[in-house]
This record gives structure tokens, sequence and C-alpha cells, in this order.
């Protein structure tokens, strides 16, 4: 059975290209193969690297921003699928909005730096609209989700906690906690567009190899 597609409304869509121009690398020293094999004439595949499953081979806190981590510059810079696709769309089941992501450069395609980068930057925007939208039960738990993440926070800044509670619940609170990238599963592929659904766990799912996500 397919799975159930997300029913915003279209004026909750995102467009993003990023501003950086990363080049594109034919190798990589990350595990696993370097690139997705090709699909069907026509039809993207995406690396095996975003796919969602167990373990990915690295951990990417969706909290900051994977091009100032620990993650391997030249696995960022690899395309996210084979071919390259100049735009593709992104939705979770968690989350009331579309993401769609352009490539930086024409003809370069979309890198998997392209990917985390953008998703990091709209989870840190302001949800203070799309919460007047939810029901009451969904509210509650985004807000307590936003408090916990303030008072984790507090733990290493009081300052930084301070600025958060003042700024108010982020996009990122909707995830209630699942912050770790988690990979994609394709929900639609053809000649015209790519769409990828985004999973999510919590840190100590990583931690213990626990496949539970979003």
């Amino acid at each position: 059975m397919p799975e159930k597609t997300v029913h915003w409304a279209s004026s909750n869509e995102f467009y993003y290209a990023s501003p950086n121009n990363s080049p594109t690398s034919s190798s990589s020293g990350s595990p696993g193969p370097m690139t997705p094999p090709p699909g069907l004439p026509g039809v993207a595949s995406i690396h095996e690297n975003l796919r969602f499953k167990r373990n990915l081979g690295f951990i990417n806190d969706l909290l900051y921003d994977p091009t100032e981590g620990s993650l391997d510059s030249e696995l960022l810079d690899e395309l996210a699928t084979i071919p390259p696709v100049a735009h593709l769309s992104v939705v979770s089941s968690a989350l009331p909005f579309v993401l769609h992501i352009r490539e930086p450069k024409e003809g370069m395609g979309i890198t998997i730096g392209d990917l985390l980068r953008r998703l990091h930057l709209v989870l840190q925007e302001k949800a203070t609209q799309d919460l007047e939208r939810e029901r009451p039960e969904t509210r509650k738990a985004i807000l307590e989700a936003f408090d916990k993440r303030c008072d984790k926070l507090m733990e290493h800044s009081v300052a930084l906690a301070s600025q958060e509670k003042d700024a108010g619940p982020r996009r990122i609170d909707y995830l209630q906690g699942r912050s770790v990238f988690a990979g994609f599963s394709v929900t639609s592929n053809d000649s015209d567009h790519l769409t990828l659904r985004l999973h999510v766990r919590f840190m100590h799912d990583t931690a213990s190899g626990t496949d539970l996500g979003l």
C-alpha cells in the first residue's frame, strides 16, 4: 500500500537554492558505494548514504549546520542523485510544508550538502504562524518539545537558552525531539519530478541502534 501523502495547503511551500556553488566529487572517503546505481532511464536514484535505513554511516543532527560539523566534506560534495536533478521536493508526516530544493548552479545538480544544509536552515525558521493553524493537542506537543529543547540548551549556555526562549518555537520543534537525520525514502519518482520523504530519529535511538523514526 503506498504511503499517505501530506495534505497541507500549497501555500505552505518553500523554495530554496543553495548559496554555495559546491563542486561535485567523483570520489568519497565515506563508507559504502561512491554513488548509487543508475535506475531506469529518466528516473533518478538517491545516493546510498541518503537512503532510509538503520545505519547511514554518519550522524547528522538537523539542529546544526552540516557544513560546520564532522561530516566528511567529500561526502557533502557528492551528488544526491544519479543522474543529477535540478529540482526535488522533500515532505515529512511531521512537518506542515513541502520543501523544494533547486540546484545552486545550473547543470551541476543537487549535492548531499545542499540537501542537508537546506533541511537545517528551514527547520530553524520560526513556527509561530504554523502553530496557529494546528489542533490544540498538536500545538501542546510542539510547545513541550520547544521547552525541552531550551532546557537542554540551558545545560550548555544560559544565554543561548534565554535567546531561544525569547525567539519562540522553531520548525525543528515539530519533530518533537527527533532531530537526527535518518535518511529519505522515495514517494514519487518520474522523469519530471522527484519527491523524498524525510525520516528522523531521536539521538538515543541512533546510539542504541534502534530503528525508530518518522
